[in-house]
């Protein structure tokens, strides 16, 4: 049983109550009520209980998903930068070759580039497609290709979701903030970014440059509650991504 074992003994309650849970099978129909034996260890409060176990092991079980496939999307992240560097530097060798000579070995180097160019449009329609399902908020906002990049630099959605709003602001742009940070600490004058992986968003790009930070902290602020939301409900809230637009809008006016 999902509390524990039945015996000619009586009740014997499991010391695991979630491990049972998911352990607990019987391929025949029992000649005995469930409940009954169970109401014997919990009285009361027996579907309580097991509405607490079975909300318990079903949150675990969408934990590990979410932290399988935010790793894929990570992976596939980075497969898809080495993918484009290397088709960049291809690109490169195939122009030199087509200077220098025109054959069948160019021919067959510019089939496998462009082999090698389909394959990064599939992966990144599959990273679209598993961030959809496993950050729709976060896409809703910002997008599937930027959001899979925070997901990427923050290491798992559980990170990104623990994350403060100014923290999500300029992940990206860490090297540029601590070497501003290290100047400011030498009494010397710096720069200090705005906004990282962000920036590549058209309503943070396409703002004059004296509203872009105001845009960036927006949209952060909107990112870290919308992660939040993806990690621990999943659900979408068309809501923010309209508030990010509407921001967008009344700065874009002024």
């Amino acid at each position: 049983m999902w509390f524990g074992k039945i015996s000619d003994d009586g009740v014997e309650r499991s010391k695991n109550l979630k491990k049972s849970f998911l352990e607990s099978y019987n391929s025949d129909p029992l000649p005995f009520s469930v409940f009954e034996y169970g109401k014997e260890i919990f009285g009361d409060d027996y579907y309580r209980i097991l509405r607490r176990v079975a909300i318990e092991v079903a949150q675990e079980s969408v934990e590990r998903e979410i932290r399988r496939e935010d790793r894929y999307v990570i992976s596939l992240v980075r497969a898809l930068d080495e993918i484009t560097d290397t088709s960049n530097l291809l690109d490169e060798r195939l122009r030199e070759l087509r200077e220098i000579k025109g054959s069948r070995i160019v021919e067959e180097f510019e089939r496998k580039i462009a082999e090698l160019k389909g394959l990064r449009s599939e992966i990144e329609r599959e990273i679209e497609s598993v961030m959809r399902k496993i950050a729709p908020n976060l896409s809703e906002i910002v997008g599937e290709k930027i959001g899979a990049r925070l997901l990427e630099k923050a290491g798992s959605l559980e990170k990104l979701a623990s994350y403060p709003s100014s923290t999500i602001q300029v992940i990206g742009a860490e090297k540029s903030l601590f070497k501003a940070l290290s100047r400011i600490r030498k009494g010397k004058k710096a720069k200090v970014p705005k906004h990282g992986v962000i920036f590549q968003h058209p309503y943070i790009k396409s703002l004059p440059k004296k509203k872009r930070g105001k845009m960036a902290r927006f949209m952060a602020n909107k990112i870290a509650i919308a992660v939040k939301i993806d990690y621990f409900r999943g659900e979408l809230d068309e809501m923010l991504g309209e508030e990010v637009r509407r921001k967008y809008e009344q700065l874009s006016r002024k």
